[in-house]
């Protein structure tokens, strides 16, 4: 049954290309796309015998697709020359063709011969075929945005995973593990979330590579010198500048250019191991600190045993002592010890330097005065051994002021040698202050045999002896100003004469905080005071 041109387009518009569309609209390819195409041609029972190619945009060929024109037919070969786009059909008895450009720039071509029994292409004929190529057009666009709209989601997939692999890599690299080296890590991550075929890392001091390491090998020699464009991260620590690099990046097609996110990853890789090789640095320092700190407790340890808890009881005098270091291991050193023959050894001594060093030095005062006090050498030739080997013992920056003395408790006879210390004073019952100063240069300054002279006084009933330190007389307030300068220690002691030692040696260090009004203090405080009775 024949329609007429109106009844042909109500049946086209609602039975024919609602189901083409929905048939297309199934398809997963071009290829499919245009194979259904072809099929449902057939099935509609195209009565015109046809052709129909497909050209991909940016091709010159032509693919066939579906051939139902009469042997022998020329110029219709795939390959073949396109014809103007939109070409009308009709107007020649022997034939069509039409060229429609989809969506993406592609084109589908449909050659037809003449009807064979009238010799003509009909209007329902030209109306079907520019109505069905429309309903392809529609269906291709739908593909395309399909197509989008999946690799979108493949980019997103991907940069999710690129992702949650930067926060992993992140966390292992973080680790303190000696066993992970951060660099090899962030390597190996950055090849393979990048799909690089290969990774450098690059460390060098100035103009010279230190160390380099490649995975998952060094990369060929065709691949280093070619033009094919590669990307690179880099930053400095310490001395060193390190250069990450990624080079032929790969694909279904075979090599690609490196994306901007590729780039952004590769950065915050290189971050991530600057951040680490900071921490396991600070990591070291902060071990090694905690080891100097453990160092310096057992040193302290040691030194609080050299120094006297307590000090001993002389019938007839009264004497008290004070040590503060201003670190935790102190250069200061005092002691009363109870010598054979009923004679006290009163000994202050400040080793130049602070620290561990000094407080080496003070051991070494302690162990060689152990061994000398009793071995009945005269004061000044027992200074001089001491001098010997203290100078044996130190560097040549190391050296020690003392004051050594001897007392005889019964007679009040005090033979002292002052080894560049400081002076010490003797407050006579009668106001009067003696400074002690006789004696020689530093222990271990100079080893050249100078002699040392010792003197003799005598401690009458109502006395009283005062030796320190430096830390006292050069305490300074926050106007770096000097304690001696604002109350001279000679007439602090003429002024002061508490009836025991000990509130003495209070009344001092009360005067001295007073005046650094909360100043660090620079210097190790220490001193002893004696009176006799």
């Amino acid at each position: 049954m024949t329609h007429s041109l109106p009844e042909r387009q109500e049946i086209i518009a609602e039975e024919l290309l609602p189901k083409m569309y929905g048939r297309l609209m199934q398809s997963t390819s071009i290829r499919e796309l245009l194979d259904r195409f072809g099929q449902m041609l057939r099935e509609w029972g195209w009565h015109v015998p046809a052709s129909l190619q497909f050209r991909a945009a940016g091709e010159a060929g032509w693919q066939g697709l579906l051939d139902q024109s009469q042997p022998g037919r020329s110029g219709l070969t795939a390959g073949g020359a396109a014809p103007k786009e939109g070409l009308p059909l009709g107007g020649n008895p022997a034939g069509a063709e039409f060229v429609h450009r989809l969506g993406d720039g592609s084109e589908v071509r449909v050659t037809f011969d003449a009807h064979l029994q009238d010799g003509s292409v009909t209007e329902q004929d030209l109306l079907t075929l520019r109505c069905a190529v429309a309903v392809l057009d529609a269906a291709h666009q739908a593909l395309l945005h399909r197509h989008h709209e999946k690799s979108l989601a493949f980019s997103l997939n991907q940069r999710l995973l690129q992702l949650n692999s930067l926060i992993d890599t992140g966390i292992d690299i973080a680790t303190l593990d000696d066993a992970v080296d951060p660099c090899n890590l962030a390597l190996e991550r950055a090849v393979a979330l990048t799909n690089a075929s290969y990774g450098v890392v690059t460390v060098s001091r100035g103009d010279r590579v230190v160390e380099r390491i490649a995975f998952p090998g060094e990369v060929p020699r065709a691949m280093s010198e070619s033009d094919q464009p590669g990307i690179s991260a880099e930053f400095d620590f310490g001395a060193s500048r390190y250069v990450f690099s990624l080079l032929g990046k790969e694909s279904r097609n075979g090599t690609a250019s490196f994306e901007g996110t590729d780039r952004l990853l590769l950065d915050a890789l290189a971050r991530q191991v600057h951040a680490s090789l900071e921490n396991r640095f600070l990591l070291r320092q902060s071990l090694e600190k905690q080891r100097m700190e453990q160092d310096l407790a057992v040193a302290a340890s040691i030194q609080q045993r050299i120094l006297p808890s307590t000090l001993p009881t002389i019938e007839g005098y009264d004497i008290a002592g004070i040590n503060i270091p201003s670190k935790s291991v102190g250069g200061d050193y005092y002691d009363c010890l109870a010598l054979s023959e009923g004679r006290y050894a009163l000994v202050m001594a400040d080793v130049a330097g602070k620290g561990i060093p000094a407080a080496l030095l003070v051991s070494s005062l302690h162990a060689y005065l152990s061994a000398y006090l009793e071995s009945g050498m005269p004061l000044a030739a027992m200074t001089v051994r001491l001098n010997t080997m203290i100078h044996r013992a130190s560097t040549d920056d190391k050296f020690i002021t003392a004051f050594l003395g001897l007392l005889d408790p019964s007679t009040g006879t005090l033979d002292y040698v002052n080894a560049g210390h400081t002076v010490a004073y003797c407050r006579r019952a009668s106001g009067e202050v003696q400074g002690l100063h006789e004696g020689g240069i530093p222990l271990g300054m100079l080893d050249l045999g100078l002699p040392y002279v010792s003197a003799r006084i005598e401690v009458q009933p109502g006395d009283r002896l005062f030796f320190y330190t430096d830390g006292i007389p050069e305490a300074q307030n926050s106007a770096q100003e000097l304690y001696e300068g604002h109350a001279p220690l000679e007439q602090f002691v003429a002024r002061m004469t508490p009836p025991t030692a000990g509130a003495f040696i209070e009344d001092l260090l009360a005067d001295v905080t007073r005046f650094t009004a909360g100043a660090p203090q620079a210097d190790d405080i220490t001193a002893l005071y004696l009176i006799r009775k």
